[in-house]
């Protein structure tokens, strides 16, 4: 061993030689570090109270590149720390590959990085140990004082690969049961030995953050693909912040509906009955015109026109004009009603409506009328009944706001949900059933 020396802002660093190939290996935590694996030829060993070096495992030697280079210093969670160890692991039983970084905190205390394509956690021991439950079907739970956990993912591991140093026998990993319990962004941790437990805690960082932290190149750490195990399905906390909004903005929508009702309320103006009549010109086959009595608008408004008809498969055509008598302004429009039943196969049927409704807006104050010049088929007799209200209640136009308003919660709720039922996906205690 080498003099310490002091660097940066986390504790002293010395050296020591690998027993395998001799290469010099800086390590950080001087008075606990008891355990070293060599980047360049793959030897793990033990190195103690200045006896003779215990090579205890050669590793394949699979990784090629650390992404976070042992070595490097950091300012993470609100204090300096430094990379001190790297392992590559996967689980026992299955091909899931994934990368834990030991960090040495300037406090002295340890804590980890793991990654998982591209998706990382930052990891803490607790001195605190929890319970399981189980309810029904695949539903583990674990309750903390802050949150419920439920039981995502059990396994053991084989270790691939190690380098830096670790203040205890990582190959000891292999025989603990691993447990991960999930509360996006957080999760919690149990390693199960025969005769002890540990609990960690663990929240999701953004690989972008890791980049900052560590001053690293953009691109030096792989992408995210996939949905994490506790990668927040809305990592802005737009959720709750859009909840507020679109609830206020539909109270005040709802607001001024009724400000705007009460002082100007629906009023009926106009309201007659009719009856198609043909012309006496014999030459032609159309119907009288028929001209309303005139009435009095307050303006500016939306003028609905109300059509009823009674028909028994018939059509009746309207073409209207609404003329100002004051000013000779005409505002013209044209409805359609028709209705048609029977009977077919021994059930009855129909198609077309008997009523319909012309809306006009803008309609300025002043005396109108409307002439209305009614078509129907020939010989035919149609009656029907007009309906004139101002500042009628335009349903349609609140509906539309309010769907409007929705749109955006509703598309953040889908994608909070496919986030979920993605995540859940990868589980083996998930109740989402294969199709």
């Amino acid at each position: 061993m080498t003099e310490a020396v002091p660097s940066g802002q986390t504790p002293q660093s010395a050296t020591l030689h690998c027993p395998g190939c001799q290469s010099a290996i800086t390590y950080y935590d001087v008075k606990n570090s008891s355990f070293y694996g060599c980047p360049t030829c793959h030897t793990f060993f033990e190195y103690a109270y200045e006896g003779p070096p215990k090579v205890m495992a050669t590793f394949a030697g699979t990784t090629t590149l650390i992404p976070i280079p042992i070595g490097t210093e950091g300012y993470l969670e609100g204090q300096f720390m430094r990379v001190v160890g790297f392992m590559r692991k996967k689980e026992a039983s299955a091909p899931y590959e994934w990368t834990e970084y030991m960090l040495l905190r300037q406090n002295g205390q340890y804590a980890q990085l793991a990654e998982y394509n591209g998706h990382w956690m930052y990891i803490e021991p607790t001195n605190k140990t929890y319970t399981e439950y189980h309810t029904t079907g695949n539903a583990y739970y674990v309750d903390t004082e802050q949150r419920q956990y439920r039981l995502y993912n059990r396994y053991q591991v084989t270790l691939l690969d190690a380098a830096g140093e670790f203040d205890w026998n990582i190959l000891t990993d292999e025989q603990l049961t691993i447990s991960e319990y999930i509360h996006p962004p957080f999760m919690l941790i149990g390693e199960q030995a025969k005769a002890h437990s540990d609990w960690y805690v663990a929240h999701y960082v953004q690989h972008t953050d890791l980049i900052k932290a560590f001053a690293l190149a953009a691109d030096a750490l792989p992408t995210p693909y996939g949905v994490g195990a506790i990668q927040p399905a809305d990592p802005k906390g737009r959720w709750d912040a859009l909840l507020s909004f679109t609830g206020m903005a539909v109270v005040l929508v709802l607001l001024i509906q009724a400000v705007i009702s009460f002082s100007r309320p629906p009023r009926q103006v106009f309201s007659a009955s009719y009856q198609t009549e043909p012309t006496q010109d014999s030459a032609s086959a159309g119907f009288k015109p028929i001209i309303t009595p005139s009435f009095p608008v307050d303006g500016p408004t939306i003028l609905s026109i109300d059509l009823r008809a009674v028909l028994d498969n018939q059509w009746l055509e309207l073409p209207m004009s609404l003329i100002n008598e004051q000013t000779g302004k005409t505002y013209e429009c044209t409805k359609a009603l028709e209705y048609y039943s029977g009977r077919e196969g021994g059930e009855n049927w129909s198609e077309g409506s008997r009523t319909d409704e012309a809306v006009l807006s803008r309609i300025p104050s002043g005396r109108y009328h409307l002439n209305i010049y009614p078509a129907t088929a020939p010989g035919s007799t149609v009656s029907f009944k007009v309906s004139v209200k101002q500042n009628p209640m335009m349903w349609s136009n609140l509906i539309i706001l309010l769907l409007l308003l929705s749109l955006y919660p509703v598309i953040l709720y889908w994608r909070r949900q496919w986030y979920e039922q993605s995540r859940w996906t990868n589980s083996d205690f998930s109740d989402i059933e294969d199709n």
